[in-house]
């Protein structure tokens, strides 16, 4: 089980159809389903309907209660009460639903490891110089190559088709995005994830941003996802950034953040702790030793 084999295992676009026919018309019988989401169109082939209907069942995102297929719970709640809302907020119950530990414990297995292969992906990807990243899937296999302490037994993605996969939804997950060419940057999944890593404060220390930072998400900085990738890398072939300093992909986040007023980074000269953002080849931007939440509404 995966969800980076499209072909197989299911497509956002197919999940955006799925969830919002749910929402508009409330649970249904799965042939009912289908059929809602235009199975009786002719030359209309509803394998993709099903395949991802099935992937997204077993990693927990729908149920089945009486014959019919729900959303779960707490996902139901979270995706609101119009089809409209629920396509928004789709992204981030998505994501939830795809770095739950449940859905990593077989972690580097290529077998029954439901969304690992996304995680392990993501957090490698994100542990990389984000600037110099070539995004070619087969730039990527040579370097997974270079990395990897043992290529043999642990992999990444296994071919340019999981490759491809990684980086769909990656763009659809908030982890990359796409113009002139597609980048790594979580700047969409760190927004979305910010009432969670603030809670009920307003201003974190910069080293307790990023700490709430790796729990809420743990494919970045630190996260349990991104300590095993990291672990299983050769510091010959990887830079290991030394305490203190943010990765490229993280600090590109944050300032981006911070530029669109979000949030606020500040350098006290009397406080206990800072983080410094990078850049390419560990060149450091800044000192932060306060992160304050601006805009709440909107980052939630």
């Amino acid at each position: 089980m995966s969800i980076l084999n499209q072909a197989s295992d299911g497509l956002f676009n197919v999940l955006i159809v799925l969830v919002r026919t749910l929402v508009r018309f409330g649970p249904k019988g799965r042939e009912d389903l289908i059929l809602a989401c235009g199975g009786a169109a002719d030359a209309f082939d509803t394998s993709q309907l099903t395949r991802t209907l099935n992937r997204w069942t077993e990693l927990g995102l729908f149920g089945e209660n009486r014959g019919a297929i729900i959303i779960a719970e707490p996902h139901r709640s979270a995706l609101g009460k119009s089809a409209d809302d629920a396509e928004a907020r789709l992204p981030k119950v998505a994501r939830t639903v795809a770095l739950l530990q449940a859905n990593n414990a077989r972690f580097w297995e290529s077998e029954e490891a439901r969304s690992a292969d996304f995680s392990r992906g993501v957090a490698w990807m994100l542990a990389q110089d984000v600037y110099t990243l070539d995004a070619n899937s087969d730039r990527l296999a040579e370097l997974e190559a270079q990395q990897l302490i043992d290529s043999g037994s642990q992999k990444i993605a296994q071919n340019n088709t999981r490759w491809n996969g990684l980086k769909t939804w990656m763009l659809y997950l908030g982890f990359a995005r796409d113009g002139m060419q597609w980048v790594v940057d979580p700047t969409e999944a760190l927004r979305d994830a910010l009432t969670e890593i603030f809670g009920s404060s307003r201003e974190l220390s910069g080293p307790a941003f990023v700490d709430r930072t790796a729990s809420v998400l743990p494919v970045l900085d630190g996260g349990a996802y991104r300590v095993q990738v990291e672990a299983a890398l050769k510091e010959s072939a990887w830079h290991r950034l030394r305490a203190g300093l943010v990765s490229s992909s993280l600090s590109r986040a944050i300032q981006r953040l911070d530029r669109e007023g979000f949030i606020t980074l500040s350098n006290r000269s009397d406080s206990e702790g800072v983080v410094t953002l990078t850049g390419s080849n560990a060149r450091t931007w800044r000192d932060v030793s306060h992160v304050g939440l601006v805009q709440a509404g909107k980052a939630g």
